[in-house]
């Protein structure tokens, strides 16, 4: 599959779910995202290289000052393992939507290299409704794909959600849990 034809199709539904949900809705929250975490779940990764789909889990962290952030994610899908860290700026559109960009350094096992990012979060009273492009360069691991995911918070300092992931040379959903550092 091309890459033009991957990114085209998920972006375009995309920005027709987001175009869609904004016409709809008469009152949105004066809420705030929030981006100090720490984050836990099940990984789904379908790469080209594997001959089926792996299922794991993957930890990770983020802390905030200002409109600058940090993370740092540990994921095991089975047979490899890829560590990430690195940073991003987030803000432009107001308390609850924000433009985001980041840039990691990242390890896979077969190779390093980065990921750079760039998308949108958007809070609609305690559902939290992102997309991404992202694009990793790790040796010879290159994947160009988009992001969609949904985030439910509860109880001030919890979310559970998920994410789907459909690049030109791997697939990946995940699953998790989420608890915030600051309370609503």
């Amino acid at each position: 599959m091309s890459r033009s034809a991957v990114v085209r199709g998920p972006v375009f539904l995309s920005v027709l779910f987001f175009l869609t949900m904004a016409a709809g809705l008469s009152t949105v929250s004066a809420q705030e995202l929030r981006y100090s975490y720490l984050e836990g779940g099940w990984l789904r990764a379908d790469a080209d290289f594997l001959d089926d789909a792996e299922d794991g889990y993957f930890a990770g962290g983020q802390m905030s000052f200002k409109r600058l952030h940090f993370f740092a994610e540990y994921a095991d899908p089975g047979p490899f393992e890829i560590f990430q860290a690195g940073g991003g700026w987030h803000g432009l559109f107001g308390d609850n939507f924000d433009l985001v960009a980041e840039g990691a350094y990242y390890d896979i096992d077969i190779d390093d290299g980065y990921r750079l990012s760039g998308g949108i979060r958007w809070l609609i009273k305690s559902l939290e409704l992102n997309s991404f492009y992202n694009h990793i360069n790790a040796g010879d691991f290159e994947n160009d794909g988009v992001s969609v995911g949904v985030n439910w918070e509860f109880l001030d300092r919890f979310a559970v959600g998920g994410e789907w992931e459909w690049g030109d040379e791997s697939d990946s959903g995940r699953l998790f849990f989420r608890f915030y550092f600051q309370e609503r």
